[in-house]
C-alpha cells in the first residue's frame, strides 16, 4: 500500500537553479579569480567541456557518470602544491559561493504563503551534494539573512526556501526527457498532479515538455526577468482556482 503526503499548500512552484536563480559557475573561487594557480588551466578545460562535450555533460546530469571521472577527462595538471583532490573538494565546496538572484529570490520568498518551492534542476552530484550538507547542518544568522540589502542572496539562505529538491543526478533523467518521471511521481506521492504545477525554467524545451505533461511554465529569459511581470504572472497563477 503506498502512502501519500498531504501538502501544506494545493500548489506547488518549481524552480530551476542554473539561469533562473544563478548564473554562478562551477569552481567560482578559482574561475573568478585571475591570480589563481589554476586560474587559466581550468578556464580553457571549463569552457571546452561545456561546449563541446555535451553527451558527457548530460551523462553528468544523469548521474551516469561522477564528478571524479570528469575531472579526470578534463586532464588538469596539478603541480606539487595541491593534493589529488583539490579540484574535486572546490567542486563540491564552491557551490555554497554561488548567489541567487535578489528578484527571483523575493518572489519565491513572497509565494511562500500560497505554494510549496521545490528546486527542480538539471544538476550535477556535487550540487545535490552540497545542498544536502547545508540542509543538514545549522546555518548562520549571516548565511540566511545578509546585512547589507545589496549584498546577493547566498546559497543557504536560498536552499532554505526549498520545500524539497528534485534533481536530474538523483532521479537518472533529464526534465525534458521524462517530465512524468521527474515530476510525477513527487506530485503523486502529495496527491498532487500537474495542473497544480507551474515551472519556471529558462530552457524552453522543459518549459514545452512540461507543459505537454499537463502543467503550466513560464519560460524565463534574460528580458523576462523584470520583477513586476513575474510578479503579476505567478500571483495570477496561484489566485487561479481552476
Amino acid at each position: 500500500m503506498s502512502h501519500r503526503l498531504l501538502p501544506l499548500w494545493n500548489k506547488v512552484i518549481f524552480v530551476d537553479w542554473h539561469g533562473v536563480l544563478s548564473r554562478d559557475p562551477f569552481w567560482i573561487s578559482i574561475l573568478q579569480n585571475p591570480q589563481h594557480p589554476l586560474h587559466q588551466q581550468l578556464s580553457d578545460a571549463v569552457k571546452c567541456l561545456f561546449t563541446q562535450n555535451e553527451g558527457l555533460i548530460h551523462d553528468w546530469m544523469r548521474g551516469n557518470v561522477k564528478a571524479n571521472e570528469v575531472i579526470d577527462s578534463m586532464e588538469i595538471v596539478l603541480d606539487k602544491r595541491f593534493h589529488s583532490d583539490y579540484l574535486a573538494r572546490k567542486l563540491v565546496d564552491d557551490c555554497r559561493l554561488m548567489h541567487s538572484d535578489v528578484r527571483m529570490h523575493k518572489i519565491l520568498q513572497e509565494a511562500q504563503n500560497g505554494a510549496l518551492i521545490v528546486l527542480a534542476t538539471d544538476n550535477m552530484d556535487c550540487f545535490f551534494e552540497q545542498i544536502q550538507r547545508v540542509k543538514c547542518r545549522r546555518t548562520s544568522p549571516h548565511e540566511l539573512n545578509p546585512v547589507f540589502k545589496e549584498v546577493l542572496p547566498t546559497f543557504a539562505s536560498t536552499v532554505k526556501l526549498f520545500d524539497d529538491v528534485l534533481c536530474s543526478s538523483k532521479l537518472g533523467v533529464l526534465k525534458r526527457e521524462k517530465p512524468m518521471r521527474f515530476f510525477g511521481d513527487w506530485l503523486h506521492k502529495r496527491s498532487l498532479d500537474f495542473q497544480n504545477a507551474l515551472l519556471l525554467d529558462d530552457t524552453e524545451e522543459n518549459c514545452n515538455a512540461f507543459r505537454s505533461a499537463g502543467g503550466t511554465a513560464l519560460h524565463i529569459t534574460t528580458k523576462s526577468k523584470e520583477l513586476s511581470s513575474i510578479q503579476f504572472k505567478l500571483q495570477s497563477w496561484l489566485q487561479d482556482e481552476t
